[in-house]
């Protein structure tokens, strides 16, 4: 299935102009988190050099490809917001984790400057996978104006880079490719254990907690 994804969005490079092409590949790009990261703007960079656009215009091409991949994003980010309420609200119990202490947790990012600077960062950093960073930071609720600007503005960021290497060589840009492809999955299992371990140490520290506190009830 996702090699047919992939073919449809190479064929569909050669019907659309490069700009409608940015924003409907990046929209799909975000939604479908096994495409590779660079896959489409490295193409966009390609179809931009053979249309013979100025090196100024990849800007242009980054605002519009990081606006689809900021509306996929929001889309991940209240996916993961509604099923965080109906996930705890099931087995929350079960595992000693409840809404308000989750978004006890995602209040720390309230929109300083600091927050907006680190997830703009972390934006902006091609090899970090997008999806996963917008299904936690939904997860968390983070703030919705703070998601929204540090997605799209380093997303511009982020694009630029890829848009640059396809817009230099196709060779260059298929060893981007098959690179970042490889590095991103390493994060991204990385991302999914370091997930499971948090799990594991709530759900363990919760447990002594409740023994300590039965054990403090029958001495008093």
């Amino acid at each position: 299935m996702l090699e047919s994804i992939l073919q449809f969005i190479e064929q569909l490079s050669g019907y659309v102009s490069v700009e409608v092409f940015a924003f409907v590949a990046s929209f799909l790009e975000e939604l479908i988190a096994p495409i590779p990261s660079p896959f489409v703007m490295t193409i966009a960079g390609s179809m931009a050099a053979a249309q013979g656009s100025p090196f100024w215009y990849l800007l242009i091409i980054a605002m519009i490809a990081a606006l689809g991949k900021t509306i996929a994003a929001m889309i991940w980010y209240v996916v993961a917001d509604k099923a965080e309420d109906v996930v705890l609200s099931k087995v929350g119990r079960y595992v000693g984790l409840t809404h308000k202490q989750v978004e006890h947790f995602g209040a720390r990012f309230s929109g300083r400057k600091r927050d907006y600077i680190t997830l703009f960062i972390i934006r902006a950093t091609p090899i970090i996978p997008s999806a996963p960073i917008s299904i936690l930071a939904g997860f968390l609720s983070l703030p919705k104006k703070m998601f929204l600007i540090t997605t799209y503005f380093g997303t511009i960021v982020r694009d630029f880079v890829y848009l640059y290497i396809g817009y230099s060589g196709i060779e260059a840009a298929t060893v981007l490719v098959e690179g970042v492809e490889g590095v991103s999955s390493i994060i991204t299992i990385l991302m999914a254990i370091a997930a499971v371990g948090v799990g594991i140490w709530i759900i363990v520290r919760k447990r002594r907690m409740n023994k300590q506190a039965k054990k403090d009830d029958s001495t008093q």
